[in-house]
């Protein structure tokens, strides 16, 4: 399967860096050998995400001066994966998007321009709360003039829009962007978002939202943290997880009439920076859902559908992604 929202960048950042609570080279080598197999995960989109230091302690109980830095941090963190790849560590056939989530330290259009020449193909331009863009689904207001302009200029780029975590009135401001300046070849996408109306937390989507994306053929990537599966999650074992993750799915096809062909999914894997307890929230085992996930799918839906989701729909964006970007900007 294709995991299209999986903060590597970030895990790969962390453990570049010197007395880092997360930094863990040897479980890093081992993880990525049992995630990245050809009958497992192939690729996908993967973040390197920030917010202002006052949410980094707040999420995560860290402190990092550096992660202002983003035009060094964010070629760092390729580098350190195609080591990761040179020694075999990841396959050399793994296909990658690299994308920022949040955009509170891209100060400007330039610095945009120049992380999409260091390989910048995806971005959300909020995470929780508000910043210079726009305001994320724990704050309210929507895309600033600001936001407006990113927004823009990442299509003419060809860059992915990335809304989840976008509030609605920033959902709104977003798809109001790219309606008006989409090109052919432009994709918007909510990367890692499941259904509010079977499970009400605020970064789910509602049936309004999943509507104005499907109008706009968007994709939406359903994932797999049982957080945002069930509000009872915690009580739940993984078959029972797993049954309501299908009953996202269904509903997104039969009530909201998903196409198929824009359906991929996610995993949003946290269990990098948080003890093993935490293992219990996913649906399925990280280093099993490629073979677990396509085997629930096609037997509820059929292996023709289960391949698009898993990895038809995902390869045509990788390919649409890298064919504009041959040719659409140059300077």
């Amino acid at each position: 399967m294709y995991d299209m929202h999986y903060d590597l960048l970030t895990i790969l950042y962390f453990n570049m860096m010197e007395n880092n609570k997360f930094a863990n080279k040897e479980k890093l080598i081992k993880d990525l050998r049992k995630i990245y197999r050809q009958d497992n995960i192939l690729g996908g989109i993967i973040n390197l995400y920030f917010m202002p230091p006052d949410e980094m302690k707040e999420e995560l109980d860290i402190s990092l001066k550096e992660m202002a830095d983003i035009k060094k941090m964010f070629p760092r963190s390729i580098q350190f994966l195609n080591r990761m790849k040179d020694a075999g560590v990841i396959p050399s056939t793994t296909n990658f998007i690299y994308s920022i989530e949040g955009c509170d330290y891209i100060d400007n259009i330039k610095t945009l321009e120049e992380l999409y020449h260091l390989g910048l193909r995806s971005i959300l331009p909020v995470w929780n709360h508000q910043n210079q863009y726009g305001s994320g689904n724990r704050s309210e207001s929507g895309l600033t003039e600001q936001g407006k302009e990113l927004t823009e200029k990442a299509i003419e780029l060809g860059i992915i829009i990335d809304v989840s975590h976008a509030n609605q009135q920033t959902f709104d401001d977003i798809l109001k962007v790219y309606q008006a300046k989409r090109k052919e070849i432009s994709i918007i996408m909510a990367s890692h978002s499941n259904i509010r109306t079977l499970c009400d937390r605020n970064r789910n989507l509602t049936d309004q939202q999943l509507r104005q994306l499907k109008e706009v053929n968007g994709y939406i990537g359903l994932f797999t943290n049982g957080n945002f599966l069930s509000k009872n999650n915690e009580h739940l074992s993984y078959h029972e997880r797993q049954i309501q993750f299908l009953k996202h799915l269904d509903y997104l096809i039969n009530i909201i009439g998903y196409d198929i062909d824009k359906i991929v999914l996610a995993t949003d894997d946290m269990n990098f920076n948080l003890d093993e307890s935490y293992h219990h929230l996913e649906a399925f085992p990280i280093e099993n859902i490629g073979i677990e996930i396509y085997q629930l799918i096609a037997n509820q839906y059929g292996e023709s559908i289960a391949r698009k989701i898993i990895r038809e729909n995902a390869e045509h964006i990788i390919v649409q992604v890298n064919h504009q970007n041959q040719k659409i900007y140059h300077k």
